[in-house]
């Protein structure tokens, strides 16, 4: 239509997707460049708590909250002992919306079909943005010497996100000192689910669709051959019979990295999103449904604001004290489940049995409560 205006959308992850389906919603004709070849059933499992659980069904994605997690887990010590036991109808009740496991792969590919054929330029790698004024739009350039401009720039592209680079140029992301190992395995029979705290590493079993688990370890230090089998070898029993059913070629293995907090992220008609944005350790489980929280809340903003540098301060002002906590609490939450001494451990594994349920609810509100703005 006359006077339509235009987004690219550096990036066609989970993030990159959501934001695209949110920006044609509010008039934007959008594209996508990624510099992935074609479409790729990567990644592992993913936990969809509430909050991103919401950000779906704004998005128009309430098929996939068909079915939610239904079983009890916890959190145990490496033996198997119980520490913590939690019921996901529990979660359900309070925050009104369940908790979802899916493979990353059908995420990705229910976000890829809602945008439709063509809205991806696969294979194309964008080096950098140029920020102008609100009324010339952004440049991008291209790996090869081409170029485009755009009325609205959004890097959805990762950890070391090159849109980032270009708006903010703030160097590399910080090393955790963690590596994590992930995989997903078929399993007919029913698994338990959460996480067993061991010493210095910590492992966890979420339940998906269709008969599959996934699982994950965390370890301080490094990778290292034959790391993961001895990992395995101290934890209970259930956890290296799932790993044991991944072949080794398809476990994932990663150093974790995240971001200190900032207070901007957006320069004229530029922005960021997701993990470009806001990259934080996995211990609370919300990569995914903080991206998916931007995607929503970007759209709303621009729904909501005329001129795009006005809508782009609107939506940080939604955006930037919430991802700071997620990235403090993940944290903390990697100090709680991988304390450094023998003692913090024996405080951890006493104290956590003690809190009743009504609190470790309470502790979540911060972070599940959320609802898209002018719901």
């Amino acid at each position: 239509m006359a006077g339509e205006r235009t987004a690219a959308v550096v990036g066609a992850g989970i993030g990159g997707l959501a934001a695209g389906i949110s920006l044609t919603e509010v008039g934007f004709s959008v594209t996508h460049y990624e510099k992935s070849p074609e479409p790729r059933e990567l990644g592992a499992g993913l936990g969809i708590w509430p909050n991103g659980v919401r950000a779906l069904r704004a998005l128009g994605l309430d098929e996939l909250v068909a079915q939610g997690l239904d079983q009890a887990g916890g959190v145990r010590r490496a033996d198997g002992r119980m520490l913590a036991g939690f019921k996901a109808g529990a979660i359900e009740r309070r925050f009104g919306e369940p908790i979802l496991g899916l493979h990353r792969a059908e995420l990705h590919k229910a976000l890829l079909a809602a945008r439709g054929p063509g809205a991806v330029r696969w294979g194309t790698t964008v080096e950098a943005v140029e920020a102008g004024d609100a009324g010339e739009g952004a440049g991008l350039r291209f790996t090869g010497g081409s170029s485009a401009r755009a009325d609205l720039v959004v890097g959805a592209d990762g950890l070391r996100s090159a849109v980032r680079a270009s708006l903010l140029g703030d160097g590399e992301p910080r090393d955790a000192g963690i590596v994590a190992y992930r995989g997903v395995a078929e399993l007919a029979a029913e698994v338990p689910a959460g996480e067993w705290w061991g010493v210095g590493s910590v492992a966890g079993v979420l339940p998906l669709r269709g008969g599959l688990v996934y699982w994950y370890f965390g370890a301080r230090g490094e990778d290292a051959p034959g790391a993961l089998e001895r990992l395995t070898a101290e934890y209970d029993p259930v956890v290296g019979e799932v790993v044991a059913l991944t072949s080794p070629e398809e476990v994932l293995v990663h150093q974790l990295c995240d971001r200190d907090p900032v207070r901007s992220w957006s320069r004229g008609p530029a922005t960021l999103l997701g993990d470009a944005a806001h990259p934080m350790l996995p211990f609370i489980g919300q990569g995914a449904g903080a991206a998916l929280e931007d995607a929503v809340e970007l759209g709303r903003a621009l729904a909501a604001e005329p001129e795009i540098p006005a809508a782009l301060a609107r939506y940080e002002s939604r955006r930037v004290e919430r991802v700071a906590l997620f990235v403090k609490t993940s944290r903390r939450a990697a100090a709680i489940a991988l304390p450094r001494s023998a003692l913090a451990r024996r405080l951890r594994d006493t104290l956590l049995p003690r809190l009743p349920e009504s609190t470790r609810l309470r502790q979540f509100a911060p972070i599940l409560d959320w609802s898209p703005s002018g719901s």
